[in-house]
């Protein structure tokens, strides 16, 4: 009879909230807030920059032609030709080189403050980890008696293999954000050099470089998103390779989709399904599915014959998964 309790497969925790699996939203809802701050700052401190150093005088002829242009008929479009030089910038090699150097650093100091062995964003990711890791310990302790007599939080989360994973994760995590930061640069120095080259005011020059701030900034919570809840998944992934390795438990992992209007139709397709983690490790690697992607996998215990011991769980999912089909 306790041989019976002990060895009696539990049913998975699935999260209440449908359409945020990992649990997630408030976590990265907090880091793109961060992300915001940074951006304006960003754009505060260009804008000072670019209003000490983007002088120069507008071209008497060009505006003479412009004013001729808005009283003839051939539209708007012979009006922005005979516009696009009227600007000249006060403004030598060597003074522009300075000036996007300077924007490279105020890049570098929103973007990448901390450095990599600090970098703000680590705190955001180690978070998941551990949140992930809280997830699985919760969910395999439910399913599992010989999985909770047997393992604590605190020796999951003190771990060496875990320090390792999340100490591997900050390394990538900070070269995502070094690529972001140069790719900016980039973009901006192209925009100023060809400001400056065929002579589009400030003002103008200034519109185009926000919007194009905007941009990067959507990048960087693509990225943002992505490293959170992966970090997130991560956590679970290895739990489960663990809870086996360790304890012999028949673990795999169960897919939850979000389900929602953008929900890829592949990703969709898994829903209710169990793999094992190398089969979703290789999934996540290919085709772009670990971005923007807010499905969940959560560790299962099976039974011999690989499945989730509760059928009218596993059917209510695979109802859900129709029905998302359907609409």
């Amino acid at each position: 009879m306790t041989t019976t309790a002990i060895t009696r497969i539990g049913t998975p925790i699935v999260p209440r909230i449908k359409t945020d699996p990992t649990q997630s939203a408030r976590q990265v809802g907090r880091m793109f807030r961060d992300i915001d701050e940074r951006y304006l700052t960003i754009k505060r401190r260009l804008k000072a920059l670019f209003d000490e150093r983007l002088t120069g005088v507008a071209s008497a002829v060009n505006i003479q032609q412009g004013f001729m242009a808005c009283n003839n008929a051939e539209g708007p479009d012979t009006l922005y030709q005979v516009n696009a030089g009227t600007f000249i910038y006060d403004m030598s090699a060597a003074q522009l080189a300075d000036l996007l150097q300077i924007v490279q650093t105020i890049l570098d100091d929103a973007l990448l403050e901390g450095g990599s062995q600090n970098l703000w964003s680590l705190g955001y990711v180690g978070a998941e980890y551990e949140r992930g890791t809280l997830q699985a310990f919760t969910n395999l302790s439910a399913q599992s008696q010989v999985y909770a007599q047997q393992t604590s939080l605190a020796q999951l989360l003190s771990s060496p293999a875990l320090q390792n994973q999340i100490a591997a994760a900050y390394v990538a995590t900070y070269s995502e954000w070094k690529g972001i930061s140069d790719a900016a640069r980039s973009d901006l120095a192209n925009v100023i050099s060809n400001s400056i080259g065929r002579g589009i005011n400030p003002r103008e020059t200034a519109g185009i470089i926000s919007k194009r701030l905007n941009v990067s900034m959507s990048s960087a919570k693509n990225i943002a998103q992505t490293e959170q809840v992966g970090a997130l998944r991560e956590a679970q992934w290895l739990e489960t390779d663990w809870a086996r390795d360790r304890l012999g438990l028949n673990t795999m992992l169960l897919h939850l989709s979000a389900l929602k209007p953008t929900t890829r139709t592949t990703h969709a397709f898994w829903h209710g399904k169990t793999r094992t983690t190398e089969a979703v490790r290789e999934w996540y690697s290919i085709d772009g599915n670990r971005y923007r992607c807010y499905c969940s996998q959560i560790p299962c215990v099976v039974d011999d014959d690989g499945k989730v011991v509760n059928k009218g769980l596993m059917v209510k999912l695979a109802e859900e998964r129709q029905q998302w089909i359907t609409n």
